[in-house]
């Protein structure tokens, strides 16, 4: 598992005006959580966070803290971001202390590897169904993503979770009957045979029986309303 280093300072003024002077300054607010201690509150370098997500959500960091005067040292994870999609920046980070002997529980990405027999030779199309499954393990343990092969799939074949391969020590947490990723066959698009376009046209516009017929392009009116009359006459 990929372990960095970060640095942060405690700041002691809390608020919305507070954190915006902490932003403008080119730090992100952090908060510090932790079991047998009060939640701290603190100033991370912005392109040093960036660096530190750059390698994934799972990862583990060595956390030196600057307060008055001295220098902390701690083990963390990050829990949270939030992000300002409209300016597309992070505008605040929750960090969590964790213990290397303790086992936690984190959600590790399923990346499918590999081509269908289905999609290759079959003309199916690849679903993914999850793209994560919780697994629990000792945080130096955690995979940074859990890789399966999909090159055996074909039409109707489905990949579930226990089809995951883990090393040793990793626990999977997710139900095993679920599906990650299924075949599926294309759907066929309806082609209208000439018969049934003729059905559905005479269907549209049912004959008008005791009627005149309309003039033709070009015929007078009062020639088609003659031609009526002389019709009737003949009945």
């Amino acid at each position: 598992m990929e372990r960095i280093s970060l640095s942060a300072v405690t700041r002691s003024a809390v608020g919305k005006n507070a954190v915006k002077k902490v932003r403008q300054e080119g730090f992100v607010p952090a908060i510090l959580y932790g079991r047998a201690r009060d939640p701290l509150a603190l100033s991370v370098g912005r392109k040093d966070l960036l660096g530190a997500l750059a390698n994934g959500r799972n990862v583990l960091i060595d956390l030196t803290i600057t307060r008055d005067g001295g220098n902390l040292a701690d083990t963390v994870m990050i829990a949270d971001v939030q992000q300002d999609y409209l300016r597309r920046e992070i505008v605040h980070v929750d960090l969590h202390q964790i213990n290397l002997s303790e086992q936690l529980e984190v959600d590790v990405s399923v990346v499918l590897i590999g081509t269908a027999e289905g999609v290759a030779s079959g003309g199916g199309i690849l679903e993914q169904h999850r793209r994560e499954v919780t697994v629990r393990c000792l945080p130096t343990q955690i995979p940074d993503r859990i890789t399966v092969s999909v090159t055996p799939l074909n039409v109707g074949d489905s990949l579930h979770v226990r089809d995951l391969v883990v090393a040793e020590g990793i626990e999977i947490l997710t139900p095993p009957e679920e599906v990650l990723a299924a075949i599926v066959a294309p759907k066929e698009e309806e082609v209208e045979t000439p018969a049934a376009a003729a059905e559905g046209t005479a269907a549209a516009e049912p004959e008008l029986v005791g009627r005149a017929a309309a003039p033709a392009e070009g015929e007078d009116k009062t020639e088609g309303a003659a031609a009526s009359k002389s019709a009737k006459a003949e009945k």
